[in-house]
């Protein structure tokens, strides 16, 4: 019986060191790192291949059978709970003639039947019928059958965010997350439990740019009063009867830079880009309608770490996944210049039905595909790949915050409120993995 599966390490493909120019005073990124076809084919080898990627939650899949498919940078994927109970993730290819096996979003099952010629895998991956094996001109005595379908060397998961990596030698998944599992945490201790769930249907929308766009765009305080001028003025002029329920808070454009330059930007050495400030104030939280709420958390983890917990923090978890607000963000590139983004809505497990509903409704009104913050940024994308398609300069700036930034013992970078530190830790884990030599 053939092994389907391997531990032997993914390759690499060319390397393409060059692309980032790093020197006293100086960071800088060049144009082909955005447009070059090559760079982007190497990128789904040499950085998707190796690192973790963000494939699902728990609660997504809570019952034995139940399934959803997500992607690997351009490999489909099947996240599965088994009839045994155990999270399996599975490339989503028939071993015959490589199909797509599993083309639904999600639903539960005990096999999963390959479209193409029949062939039939348990939802444990194990190849269980192969039709006709014998007859009509079939598989001879000597056929090395397969096991089954290929499964994802290493899964892991941490407080209920699913992540998979196809190189088995990768790091453990806490040290790849490093000072990000603290944002992570304080953003799930929203509420007693600490627990999230995915409930809603998740907002799907592509954009004409480069995948790494939205990587960069989501921890860049930077482009918001100037991006999103629109809605500043509408909450200058409505403020929260627009529904924004606190995710914004500001009015006039100075007040929004005062709320929003505050904290720390932080570049991590795996490339993680975070933003954090603690509430200036916690009175609005423990006197509002949530009060009992708020009271319940300030017990759970003391006064000093309420300020972080009902603070602000967001995140871009190298390379493509987000949380901001309450909700968790992927990236999914399909080409250079087309990038697809789902965002999921979660809800705090034990939170007042009407906070989780709350918060829904002011993330319809500013992400949803229609909603007054995201066709801004996808416009932004869009129009910088436009820029980008002239060969005539080769070198772009992230530069801003470069002398006044903090390096910290374990590598990680602190910045200023409006410094591009948060880019910069990308770029350098982008760059280390993108120059390694092929075979590597």
């Amino acid at each position: 019986m053939s092994q389907t599966n391997t531990s032997k390490s993914p390759l690499h493909d060319a390397a393409f060191p060059g692309l980032v120019l790093e020197e006293p005073h100086k960071f800088r990124i060049h144009t082909r790192a955005y447009n070059d076809r090559a760079v982007f084919d190497a990128e789904m080898r040499n950085v998707f291949e190796h690192v973790w990627i963000f494939v699902g939650h728990t609660s997504e899949i809570p019952n034995s059978g139940d399934f959803k498919t997500s992607y690997i940078g351009k490999q489909p994927v099947i996240v599965v709970r088994t009839d045994a109970g155990e999270i399996r993730v599975m490339v989503n290819r028939c071993v015959h003639r490589g199909s797509v096996i599993c083309r639904e979003l999600s639903g539960n099952t005990r096999q999963f039947e390959c479209p193409y010629h029949g062939w039939v895998y348990q939802n444990d991956g194990k190849l269980s019928s192969i039709p006709h094996a014998k007859e009509l001109g079939g598989y001879s005595d000597h056929f090395d059958r397969p096991e089954g379908l290929y499964l994802v060397p290493r899964v892991e998961i941490f407080r209920g965010l699913i992540f998979a990596c196809l190189d088995p030698h990768v790091q453990t998944l806490d040290s790849f997350l490093g000072r990000a599992k603290q944002l992570l945490e304080r953003r799930f201790n929203l509420c007693p439990s600490g627990e999230i769930v995915f409930r809603s249907k998740p907002f799907v929308a592509r954009y004409k740019g480069n995948w790494k766009f939205q990587s960069e765009n989501i921890v860049d305080d930077y482009h918001f009063i100037f991006t999103h001028t629109a809605f500043i003025d509408l909450q200058a002029k409505y403020g929260d009867t627009t529904g924004n329920f606190g995710l914004h808070p500001g009015g006039s454009a100075s007040e929004m830079r005062k709320s929003r330059y505050r904290g720390n930007v932080w570049g991590t050495d795996q490339g993680h880009g975070m933003l954090d400030a603690p509430a200036i104030s916690t009175d609005t939280f423990l006197n509002g309608p949530f009060s009992d709420h708020y009271r319940k958390i300030l017990e759970k983890v003391g006064e000093e770490e309420f300020k972080w917990v009902v603070g602000r923090g967001i995140a871009s978890l190298f390379p493509n996944t987000g949380i901001i607000h309450q909700q968790i963000r992927t990236w999914r590139p399909i080409a250079p210049d087309l990038t697809e983004v789902t965002i999921y809505p979660f809800d705090l497990k034990d939170a007042p039905e009407s906070f989780n509903q709350g918060m829904l409704h002011a993330q319809e009104r500013f992400y949803a595909p229609s909603g007054h913050g995201a066709p801004d940024d996808v416009e932004m994308f869009a129009s910088n790949q436009h820029g980008l398609d002239g060969a005539s300069i080769e070198w772009l700036l992230l530069e801003r915050g470069v002398d006044t930034d903090e390096r910290l013992p374990d590598g990680d970078y602190r910045g200023q409120p409006s410094s591009e530190a948060c880019q910069r830790g990308f770029w350098r884990a982008w760059n280390r993995l993108m120059s390694k030599p092929a075979g590597v």
